[in-house]
């Protein structure tokens, strides 16, 4: 059975840019519909149902979530973060554990 060599170009395209607009961003949400990020490219069809798809694959791995903001409104994840060397959760105890907190 010989491999079957899949295409990652399109999804590259908007999984890079997903996931940079989103860590740039974080921990805001964003919009990060096809309009919002391919402005200028609204009349390809393929490119779009691509990013759709990206979309749906990024959220399923969890590397970004939905916010119930807006339809195209995301956030990056912990998961995601670690994508760009970050752990948000030893951050926190860092943060947590370098300073007094008063409550």
């Amino acid at each position: 059975m010989s491999e079957m060599a899949i295409n990652l170009e399109k999804f590259d395209d908007s999984a890079i840019l997903i996931l940079s607009t989103l860590a740039g961003e974080f921990p805001m949400p964003t919009q990060i519909g096809f309009s919002d990020l391919f402005g200028a490219e609204q009349d390809d069809i393929d490119k779009r149902a691509a990013h759709i798809g990206v979309i749906a694959f990024l959220r399923h791995e969890n590397l970004i979530a939905h916010e119930t903001g807006s339809v195209s409104s995301f956030i990056i994840t912990r998961q995601g973060l670690a994508l760009f060397g970050e752990d948000i959760v030893r951050h926190l105890k860092i943060k947590f554990n370098g300073e007094t907190l008063t409550l």
